[in-house]
């Protein structure tokens, strides 16, 4: 199962070129080398899940950073240095996660990290990378105490490219009630899972002051492979909505479920409904789930339309939220380490404190910032299936 893999070695000592200027970087690309001379590679390491609970977002992510790595050296690289990715699978565990962390901030000595997929893995290794000074921008965790104020401690070497539920989950309680007229629910969650129980605790106050009624409350296990218990308990409430917090695994038993019992029955949940694996897994189940997602296969900006473009060229399939998420991390901390000053090791503090200025980089996910909290500020898109497609309803 411990499957790593490493887009490439650099040497250990690692040279950062400085970039003079502030220009914007663009997820479409990078400016030229300026020189000609060589210069040593910029190891960039990826923790992400391409086994385990997790396998349906990590393929993607990868996808999503090989490509983003493969335009920017094609473009000229970071100032002239080759950027090479240091990918490993965290088994979507917190010892896999842990174990990737250590090897890449000691064995590797990347000057960042983008990962790791889950939010239960992240806060168990991000404290490795907050350790080690190394900075990590997390591609897809989306639960509570990720950045800013974290669970485990000071994290003030850790940021977010991924949308948190406690912004995703308000804009979808609202549009289900303002626009589908939802008036009450049965609140379903894993509660042996963080993103699970984050998201069921963000729902269950957002339904709340919303004036929504929760009928029951159900809890599971994210390791249940039948639910239909469950979901026959849920019915029983006879709700508008069946409110479902989990990860994709759990999530397709529900709709798969919630379809053989109650056709048309309207399901809602969070981040880990936005993967096209539900489509494909659920089936007709899938029709009419709605979630809250940090991206939109449909946004016409022209950096999205660009990197869709060049996701089918390279992929032939349409990415989805994850590979976006993954393909525009590389180019926020390409932004940062084009305006890092030269050194001859990694100096992470530096590199951090650019981090913490981005702004308005252009990306798929629309004009990028990162706030005092070293969280996203962007939009949300509130989306439902139909027709087996994600569709915008907000």
């Amino acid at each position: 199962m411990d499957k790593r893999i490493f887009g490439a070695l650099g040497a250990l000592a690692i040279t950062l070129a400085a970039c003079g200027g502030t220009a914007t970087t663009s997820a479409s690309g990078s400016p030229n080398a300026t020189s000609t001379a060589a210069k040593p590679d910029v190891k960039v390491g990826v923790v992400i899940s391409l086994t385990g609970v997790g396998n349906v977002y990590g393929p993607t992510q990868k996808n999503g950073v090989e490509l983003a790595a493969q335009r920017i050296n094609d473009a000229g690289g970071v100032s002239g240095a080759k950027l090479v990715l240091v990918i490993d699978d965290d088994q979507s565990t917190t010892d896999g996660g842990v174990t990737a962390f250590r090897k890449q901030t000691s064995q590797d000595r990347v000057v960042a990290i983008l990962g790791p997929t889950l939010s239960n893995t992240a806060v168990a290794a991000h404290p490795v990378a907050q350790s080690a000074q190394t900075p990590v921008i997390a591609i897809s965790n989306t639960g509570d105490g990720i950045v800013g104020k974290c669970d485990w401690g000071t994290c003030d070497y850790i940021f977010r490219a991924s949308l948190g539920e406690s912004t995703a989950i308000p804009q979808t309680v609202s549009i289900a009630k303002s626009k589908l007229n939802v008036k009450s629910v049965v609140l379903m969650y894993a509660q042996d899972d963080k993103f699970s129980s984050d998201g069921f605790a963000i729902f269950k106050k957002n339904l709340t002051s919303s004036g929504i009624t929760i009928k029951k409350e159900i809890a599971f296990s994210k390791t249940d492979v039948d639910l239909s218990g469950p979901v026959t308990a849920a019915l029983a409430e006879s709700p508008d909505a069946i409110v479902d917090s989990s990860l994709a695994g759990p999530a397709i038993q529900v709709l798969k479920e919630v379809n053989k019992r109650k056709p048309g029955m309207l399901v809602i949940g969070g981040n880990g409904f936005n993967t096209p694996a539900i489509i494909a897994s659920a089936g007709a189940a899938a029709e009419g789930a709605v979630s809250g997602a940090a991206w939109y296969l449909g946004n016409p900006d022209p950096v999205n339309k660009d990197f869709v473009t060049a996701y089918k060229a390279k992929y032939n399939a349409d990415p989805d939220q994850f590979a976006a998420q993954a393909y525009s991390a590389v180019y926020i901390l390409l932004d940062a380490l084009k305006r890092t000053p030269t050194v001859t090791s990694v100096l992470h503090d530096k590199l951090r404190d650019q981090i913490e200025l981005t702004t308005g980089v252009k990306t798929p996910l629309g004009e990028f910032s990162f706030n005092a909290s070293h969280d996203v500020t962007q939009k949300v898109y509130v989306v439902q299936i139909k027709n087996g497609q994600f569709t915008l309803i907000n």
